[in-house]
């Protein structure tokens, strides 16, 4: 602890003066000589000490130790609240003032050192002040000794350091939750790696069992181990949304959404499991719902899911209605209701109270009979107070219930944009179709399968050969490095954790090695599935996320993307020379019409304003990305070029996508010499699009009237 930068070179000088002088008069005979000249300058030095002492912020004393008197400046009364009165005119005073639990250390420490014959003593202890709380000080001093070594004064300060403790601790506590959250943070993560692992091995090769000749029964056996592991990853994805929410890591995005469209793919999604039960299911949404609003579609979808589950799993018959309403409206923000309404066993009065409470249900016959973790709607309850909502429950026993929340989402900016999420990040339809490749395609398809755990790599391996792909498996990233310096492979399907060389690491050199050669689509596929692991995937150079467990549907869909957009682009190559010409079209489909159908629903409605949707948000990007190439800003064209992909992809204009991602490779390589040519032939293809709309989505609406 320093002291006072002023006052520290008092100190030093004062002491120095006098000992030079009582130097000087013991070794020379002239100093004796001048011994009232030396009294005379020490004279001075001690009023130029208590002078400066004023000019200090701490407590000053100068303690005679041959008589035990002491000397304080006022600060000590500033200080610490005394009166010139209360301060006592010896050394006892002080010991005295200092906390009993610290007092024996602090003297003996003081009287130790000076028997040592040292000359600086400094210390940390509890001082009383007039109230009787105590102060925390830090205390130095300088002591003088006679011609014998023996000490015989100290002048030394005290600084209150009270505050600055306070703070210190604070920051040690502040620091240690920081550090808890992050190990917390880790073993979530690690955890869900764990878990998921086993998980897709699981639910893979149930999958492929499934899709083999199987009798009766064994399909039986099969789907009994299907459903019990589906229902395991429930309450798997329970437990680590629990987690994350009491760790304070649970994530919100935020983009424009539609909320009708949200309340319908949920319906879709459930329809199939309440009419297992030969239940109905059904969905009103209020007319003066706003089109679209800006929020988390996922969390506000999770909400009424989850909803809606568990009005399926309490309801015996009948059947279970959703109603979404606008509850108020501001100049910003948007008030949204929903309420699901079963017609089930009902909730008694003194369960109500702890039903959004974590770990608890109704009583403990229905954890048997039902299952579950007893933390479904602990999670809704703490998705929507995150939301800016509020959540009940209207119920009585025998007579259904109906759970209702409210969420309070920003109203949507002027320009509304519902396709600007990246298909990485993009939630799927649950039922996705395999992939629709033509099957000489896929047989000259080769796919590099990157996975150290050997019951997942075996269970890729086949849900990939199954689709009809040729495919090979390698357990490292340096494996992967190897393997394709022997073949030339149209995709890698890339886990993020493996020996030797990681996933993160292996698509960073592999993106090193293609230094402007074929672009290889890396697709991710880690346990890991927060939203940074989907952001580290793709700062590594990936192009695309899968979470395990891996399901053949969604899997089958992201192959037939790539491999679509891959096939393109060799085409598209292939084709064109290499010259400023910008009039050759690629052959192939301007839209893969069944994925855009499939985005939107097949009404024809939807149909119309999605694709609306696409074209004004594409104009916009290209009228950006023309001016990154013309004023040469590699690094726009590089963003810009990835983000019009990203929708395009997700829509379903495979020869764009193929064209975007090599203006994004020009981007990133920062060469963009042929960039205007292939803009060109970007534009004309965006013609194509327009025109494909054009056509179809008039077919599709007059169809309809």
């Amino acid at each position: 602890m320093l002291l006072m930068p002023g006052f520290f070179a008092l100190v030093a000088v004062t002491v120095g003066l006098a000992l030079l002088l009582r130097r000087r008069a013991r070794l020379t005979a002239s100093a004796i000589a001048d011994k009232e000249r030396v009294e005379q300058l020490l004279e001075e030095s001690e009023l130029r000490f208590r002078i400066l002492t004023r000019a200090t912020n701490e407590a000053v004393r100068d303690w005679n130790i041959d008589d035990g008197s002491v000397w304080w400046n006022c600060n000590v009364q500033t200080l610490f609240g005394y009166s010139e009165e209360d301060v006592g005119p010896t050394n006892t005073w002080w010991s005295e003032t200092i906390h009993p639990d610290d007092r024996n250390r602090v003297v003996t420490s003081l009287q130790a050192l000076m028997r040592r014959s040292e000359d600086f003593w400094s210390g940390e202890y509890r001082f009383r002040r007039a109230d009787g709380s105590y102060a925390e000080v830090f205390d130095r001093g300088y002591i003088l000794r006679n011609q014998d070594g023996r000490a015989v004064r100290m002048i030394g300060s005290i600084v209150d350091i009270t505050k600055r403790k306070r703070e210190m601790e604070l920051a040690r506590a502040r620091d240690a939750a920081l550090e808890s959250a992050r190990m917390k943070s880790q073993f979530l993560a690690n955890m869900s790696h764990e878990i998921r692992t086993p998980m897709n091995s699981v639910i893979g090769m149930t999958d492929i069992l499934l899709h083999t000749e199987l009798t009766p029964e064994q399909r039986e056996f099969v789907e009994i181990v299907r459903v019990s592991g589906e229902s395991l990853l429930t309450i798997i994805n329970d437990i680590l949304d629990f987690s994350k929410i009491e760790a304070g890591k649970l994530t919100f995005e935020m983009q424009d959404f539609e909320p009708r469209t949200v309340v319908e793919e949920m319906v879709a999604m459930l329809r199939e499991q309440t009419h297992a039960k030969n239940l109905h299911l059904s969905a009103m949404v209020a007319q003066d719902m706003p089109v679209a609003v800006r929020g988390d579609p996922g969390r506000l979808r999770q909400v009424l899911t989850n909803l809606v589950c568990n009005a399926v799993k309490f309801t015996p018959q009948g059947g279970i209605d959703v109603r979404a309403t606008k509850e108020s409206e501001g100049d910003t923000h948007v008030v949204l209701r929903f309420e699901v309404t079963d017609t089930g066993i009902g909730v008694p009065e003194e369960a109500r109270a702890c039903l959004f409470q974590p770990f608890s249900q109704v009583d403990a016959s229905t954890t048997r009979k039902y299952g579950g973790t007893g933390l479904g709607l602990a999670i809704c309850k703490q998705l929507v107070n995150l939301m800016g909502g509020q959540i009940g429950c209207r119920s009585a026993p025998g007579q259904g219930s109906t759970f209702w929340f409210t969420v309070r989402l920003e109203k949507p900016g002027p320009a509304v944009s519902l396709l600007n999420v990246s298909p990485e990040i993009a939630q799927r339809p649950v039922d996705l179709p395999v992939p629709r490749l033509p099957a000489d395609i896929r047989r000259r398809t080769r796919i590099l399968i990157a996975e150290d755990n050997a019951f997942n790599q075996k269970v890729v391996l086949r849900q990939v050969r199954e689709m009809g792909f040729g495919a090979d498996a390698v357990a490292s990233g340096i494996e992967v490095l190897e393997a394709l310096g022997r073949i030339p492979y149209d995709l890698i399907l890339m886990d993020c954790q493996m020996p030797e060389m990681d996933g993160y690491a292996c698509a960073a050199e592999i993106r090193r090695w293609e230094d402007g050669r074929k672009h290889v689509p890396i697709i991710a596929m880690t346990a890991h599935v927060m939203r940074e692991d989907r952001d580290k995937c793709l700062a590594a150079g990936m192009d695309d996320f899968l979470s395990k467990p891996v399901r053949v549907a969604h899997l089958g869909s992201v192959l037939t993307r790539w491999l679509t957009a891959s096939a393109t682009t060799a085409a598209g190559e292939a084709s064109v020379p290499p010259t400023n010409s910008a009039d050759t079209l690629s052959p192939s489909p301007s839209v893969d019409w069944e994925i855009f159908r499939e985005l939107a629903g097949s009404d024809a409605m939807r149909l119309q304003k999605l694709s609306e949707r696409y074209l004004r948000q594409t104009t916009e990007q290209f009228a950006k990305l023309r001016d990154a190439i013309a004023t040469g800003d590699a690094p726009d064209v590089k963003r810009i070029a990835h983000s019009a992909a990203g929708s395009s992809a997700m829509c379903g204009m495979n020869p764009m996508v193929a064209l975007l991602r090599e203006l994004e490779r020009m981007g990133q390589m920062g060469q963009l010499a042929d960039a205007p040519r292939v803009y060109a032939r970007v534009k004309d293809e965006f013609t194509r699009i327009s025109q494909f709309f054009r056509d179809h989505i008039e077919a599709a609406t007059s169809l309809k009237g």
